[in-house]
């Protein structure tokens, strides 16, 4: 059970986290930071994704 809410937490928080990422301003960013933040938004996604995953297993 404790695992069951744990993981409702840890889903909020990465949604919470990529929606920060997404609502960035990509403007007078160099090629490398929009790589490193397309790089973390793509490790959201895929934790999002297995969270999801889990809870509905």
């Amino acid at each position: 059970m404790t695992d069951h809410v744990q993981a409702k937490k840890d889903l909020q928080f990465c949604c919470d986290e990529l929606a920060k990422y997404q609502n960035l301003s990509r403007s007078g960013l160099r090629d490398a930071e929009l790589k490193a933040i397309d790089a973390v938004m793509i490790r959201y996604k895929e934790r999002i994704n297995n969270l999801r995953n889990m809870l509905h297993a």
